[in-house]
């Protein structure tokens, strides 16, 4: 037959072992999130460096398109 003491004692090792599972998933959601965070920032900074290179591709084609020599171009190949 089960005593209170044997019942507060079984009792205990349940919560125990509940309260440890529950830290150890915390710990691998808290892992899983960091390494989505990481691989979001990789993401993020791909991404930066493809803007940038754009942009310097724009000011480039700015620069051709507003040259005088490039209306005169275009005026002769498409009379060419």
């Amino acid at each position: 037959m089960l005593t209170s003491g044997s019942i507060v004692a079984i009792v205990a090792i349940v919560m125990g072992c509940l309260v440890a599972m529950i830290k150890s998933k915390h710990r691998s959601d808290s892992k899983a999130h960091i390494d989505q965070f990481s691989q979001l920032e990789q993401e993020l900074n791909a991404t930066r460096e493809r803007c940038r290179t754009l942009e310097e591709r724009v000011v480039v084609l700015e620069k051709i398109v507003t040259d005088s020599g490039f209306d005169l171009r275009q005026e002769i190949s498409r009379l060419g």
